[in-house]
């Protein structure tokens, strides 16, 4: 018998931001007219999420949008541009791939 617990994983925000950092010019969404420090927000927001929301990404994405709107900064990234990268750290949070 197998029991599944839905509690919030737990993340190291060093470590996904060294992942992304190496990563990003290397995902299928990149933009070369944009930097990490753009893509940055995107990428914190995606791999919080599943600690802070319950649910799948695109039942959430409006709630995910808002949270990017308010921690965006100085980020040149509209959402219709930080939607992707959002999307790719939520997906490696909820695997768990991150390094602990």
């Amino acid at each position: 018998m197998t029991i599944e617990l839905d509690f919030p994983r737990i993340i190291n925000p060093t470590a996904e931001d060294a992942y992304w950092r190496d990563a990003y010019s290397r995902e299928p969404y990149y933009r070369d007219e944009f930097t990490y420090e753009d893509y940055s927000p995107a990428y914190r927001v995606g791999y919080t999420g599943p600690m802070r929301r319950s649910g799948e990404f695109e039942s959430l994405e409006g709630e995910l949008k808002n949270d990017f709107d308010r921690v965006r900064g100085r980020s040149r990234l509209r959402w219709e541009d930080a939607r992707e990268a959002t999307r790719a750290a939520w997906r490696r949070a909820k695997r768990n791939e991150h390094p602990h």
